[in-house]
């Protein structure tokens, strides 16, 4: 059961990779062309942080002892960069581009979430 666990974190970073890989490709070919927009790679990284952090939110192991505050500020914090992406689809399909402001918080609340998972005891 503990290699179930070890592969789901490893699934969840992953997710983190894609989520900001992909939005620090966006920012620098993005503020070259004038264009920033949410990539296919930031879509899958979330949708694979959100599953497989729920995933893990499972104590499937007993004696395995969670933080469920810790958690739900990680899930809130996936939750607000998923309203964000929403704002972003919507704009784009009325034409517009996405603001500087809209695209940097994505990565800082991405950011914001590695750091409340490493520095947060």
């Amino acid at each position: 059961m503990e290699y179930v666990r070890l592969a789901l974190r490893y699934l969840h970073l992953v997710g983190f990779a894609l989520l900001l890989g992909g939005w620090v490709m966006q920012v620098l070919a993005g503020f070259r062309a004038g264009r920033l927009t949410i990539s296919i790679p930031m879509r899958i990284g979330l949708g694979t942080l959100l599953g497989t952090g729920v995933l893990l939110a499972i104590p499937f192991p007993s004696g395995v002892d969670l933080n469920y505050v810790k958690l739900g500020v990680k899930l809130a914090i996936a939750f607000g960069i998923g309203v964000l992406f929403g704002i972003e689809g919507t704009r784009a399909r009325a034409g517009k581009a996405a603001g500087r402001g809209l695209f940097g918080a994505i990565g800082g609340l991405a950011l914001l979430n590695a750091a409340v998972a490493v520095f947060w005891r």
